[in-house]
C-alpha cells in the first residue's frame, strides 16, 4: 500500500509585498509566488512517459489537473455498481486507476490537485441514470438519483482525503451547468443533461450541499464554467441559494481564449464575481490564434492579461489559482489553433515568455 503523504496548504500571499523589475530566470511559479498557484491540466498519456515532460511541469508549475482521468466516466465502475443493485439501487462504486498516475506523481513532487469534476451532463454515462444500470433502462426517478449523486461525491471525496490527504486544494463540484441557448427559463442546462431530467433545475444546489457535507478541511468548493464575461450574470443568479447557505466557495472562469477577445471585458467578469464574495481560479486557461504570424500577439495577449490578474489580486480579489490548459500545443484539445506556452518540441513560445512577463504587473 502507498505510504500516504499530507500536504501543507500553503496560504497564497496578498501580492502587497511583490516589488516591482524584471523576471529574470525565474519559473513561471516562481515569478508568481506571492500572487497564486501556477497549474497546468495533464492527460493521461503524460503520465505513461513522464519523464520526458518532468523537467517542463516541475519547474514552471506547482498545480495539477487531469484533463479527463477524475471525471465521472473514468471513475464510475458499471460493472460493480450493478452488482450492487439487487440490494441498493443507489450503490455507487468507483475505480480510482485511471487517476493514480497523476496523483501519485503529484503527491510525490509536492504538487497541489485541482479535481474536476464531480457532476456534469458531458463525460458521465448514461447508464448511471437508469434504473438498473443498463443502456437504454428506464430513467431513474428524482430521489434515486439524488441518492447516486450523493454517494458519488462522498466517494470521490472521501477517496481522496483517506488516500492523498491535502493533496486536493480545490473541486469543480459543477461544470457549465448554466446556458441560454441550451437552458430553462432561468438558463439552467437541460439539453443533453441527464441531471437535469431526472433530478431537476436544483441538481447545481444538492451537488454542492453533498459536497459540503463531505468536502475534508481546506477544500475549496468551485462552480465552473466557459465564456463567463458573457454570462456573468445568469452564473451569479444561478448560485445565489448554494452561496447563501455557505456551500460554495469560489467560481472557476474557464478562459478558453482567442487574440482578438477583450481582457478588460474578462476582468470585468473576475471583478463581478469577487465583489459577489467569491474566490476566483482561472481553471481552463488558452488563447487561440489564426495563424504563426499571430504568436507575438499571442505573447501580448497572455501578457496582458497576466498583468490585469496581478492587478486584480493587489486589488484585493481573492484570485488563488491561474491553470493553463494543457503542456504544449501537441497535446492542446484547440491544438489547430497552437493556443499554449510551449510548442511541441517542449520550447517556449513567445506565448511563455509573455505570460511570464506578464509578473511584471504595474
Amino acid at each position: 500500500m502507498r505510504e500516504k503523504k499530507n500536504f501543507e496548504a500553503r496560504p497564497v500571499p496578498s501580492g502587497a509585498e511583490k516589488k516591482g523589475g524584471t523576471c529574470g530566470g525565474a519559473s513561471l511559479k516562481e515569478a508568481y509566488k506571492d500572487y497564486f498557484y501556477i497549474g497546468t491540466a495533464l492527460p493521461g498519456s503524460v503520465f505513461d512517459e513522464f519523464e520526458k515532460y518532468r523537467e517542463v511541469v516541475t519547474e514552471n508549475f506547482n498545480s495539477m489537473t487531469c484533463e479527463n482521468e477524475m471525471k465521472p466516466e473514468f471513475l464510475l465502475d458499471r460493472a460493480a455498481t450493478a452488482s450492487c443493485a439487487a440490494n441498493d439501487r443507489a450503490a455507487v462504486k468507483l475505480n480510482f486507476s485511471s487517476a493514480k498516475k497523476a496523483a501519485d506523481t503529484a503527491a510525490a513532487l509536492g504538487m497541489r490537485v485541482r479535481l474536476h469534476t464531480l457532476v456534469w451532463h458531458a463525460q458521465t454515462p448514461g447508464w448511471f441514470f437508469t434504473e438498473d444500470y443498463t443502456d437504454g433502462g428506464v430513467p431513474a426517478d428524482r430521489a434515486l438519483m439524488l441518492g447516486r449523486m450523493e454517494n458519488y461525491i462522498r466517494s470521490v471525496l472521501e477517496y481522496y482525503g483517506e488516500n492523498y490527504p491535502g493533496l486536493i486544494y480545490a473541486v469543480d463540484v459543477v461544470n457549465e451547468a448554466f446556458d441560454v441557448g441550451d437552458g430553462d427559463e432561468d438558463g439552467i442546462r437541460q439539453k443533453n443533461s441527464k441531471w437535469y431530467e431526472t433530478i431537476g433545475p436544483d441538481f447545481v444546489y444538492f451537488a454542492f450541499l453533498y459536497a459540503k457535507r463531505y468536502a475534508p478541511a481546506g477544500v475549496s468548493l468551485f462552480y465552473n464554467d466557459y465564456s463567463c464575461m458573457w454570462k456573468t450574470e445568469l452564473i451569479l443568479k444561478n448560485l445565489a441559494r448554494a452561496k447563501a447557505e455557505g456551500l460554495i466557495d469560489g467560481i472557476g472562469m474557464q478562459s478558453h481564449l482567442s487574440v482578438g477577445d477583450s481582457v478588460e471585458k474578462f476582468l470585468d467578469a473576475a471583478r463581478a464575481f469577487s465583489e459577489a464574495g467569491y474566490e476566483l481560479q482561472i481553471t481552463e486557461l488558452d488563447v487561440g490564434i489564426k495563424s504563426e504570424e499571430e504568436r507575438e500577439a499571442q505573447g501580448e495577449f497572455y501578457r496582458e492579461l497576466m498583468r490585469g490578474l496581478i492587478r486584480l489580486k493587489k486589488s484585493g480579489v481573492n484570485l488563488t489559482s491561474v491553470t493553463v490548459w494543457g503542456l504544449t500545443d501537441a497535446l492542446s484539445w484547440r491544438r489547430r489553433e497552437t493556443p499554449l506556452l510551449f510548442d511541441r518540441d517542449l520550447s517556449k513560445k513567445p506565448a511563455y515568455r509573455g505570460f511570464l512577463e506578464g509578473a511584471e504587473a504595474e
